[in-house]
């Protein structure tokens, strides 16, 4: 999945067959549509420029000129031309584990041991990570709900408790759908966490604690290959970090 596709990952859905041809043209010429007039994009996708606004509103933007702005704050990338991926991975690694705190990770998972519920919120391509730490304290008996469909992270606001805690996985750090649900849980005083692979990602904004492996950003042929493995890597860490934490009061 590309750059683009993945951010607007949870809208996908509600496109008609028309926006999201639209969606993947500008997905594969990202560079010539963050200058393409409205006009000419309707032309080279051979639909009605109420087809592109429609699009730009499904997508949370007010028009054609807000979703052009966004789109220029998307930078080009490629694969590093002197690192292959092994090498590129090994790098990504050894920063990551080099930013990690150990007392971030403590506190954690003294959070998680006094919640009340675990809340697991991820969507896309990140959320069997949820669905995998899920069921990681689940081998220690720490039943948690897990959430990967947009609607019900929208409703999230609507049933949690202030005793309880939420834990975010995101790639990015910047879908939409998250720092939405983020910003609501923040205003309600319950506590959140945050799992990225972006050290400045929005969603860092609106949680008590922020655990983040930073990875090099990067595309080939117009889509993302950045690693989500080392999400896999802060799920197993937080697990670990947990039953080191509970084990050590028996």
């Amino acid at each position: 999945m590309g750059k683009l596709l993945e951010t607007f990952a949870t809208s996908l859905p509600d496109l008609t067959h028309s926006e999201k041809h639209v969606l993947y043209y500008i997905e594969h010429h990202l560079e010539e549509s963050k200058k393409m007039p409205l006009t000419r994009m309707a032309e080279e996708n051979t639909v009605s420029t109420t087809t592109i606004i429609r699009l730009c509103h499904k997508l949370g933007f007010e028009g054609y000129a807000e979703f052009k702005y966004f789109l220029k704050g998307i930078e080009h990338t490629s694969l590093p031309e002197n690192l292959n991926p092994i090498e590129r991975y090994q790098d990504d690694i050894k920063k990551s584990l080099n930013h990690l705190q150990p007392d971030d990770l403590e506190w954690v998972a003294s959070a998680i041991e006094k919640a009340d519920r675990i809340v697991i919120i991820s969507v896309g391509l990140t959320k069997m990570i949820g669905e995998y730490l899920s069921k990681r304290l689940m081998q220690m008996n720490r039943s948690s709900t897990y959430i990967y469909e947009s609607h019900m992270v929208d409703l999230i606001s609507n049933w949690i408790g202030k005793k309880d805690l939420a834990i975010f996985i995101s790639s990015s750090g910047n879908t939409e759908t998250l720092v939405k649900a983020a910003d609501k849980l923040d205003h309600l005083n319950v506590q959140t966490v945050a799992v990225t692979n972006n050290l400045d990602g929005i969603i860092n904004q609106y949680v008590q604690k922020a655990i983040s492996a930073p990875v090099q950003k990067v595309s080939y042929e117009g889509y993302d290959v950045s690693a989500r493995s080392s999400l896999m890597m802060l799920a197993d860490l937080v697990f670990e970090y947990y039953l080191k934490h509970v084990t050590s009061k028996e």
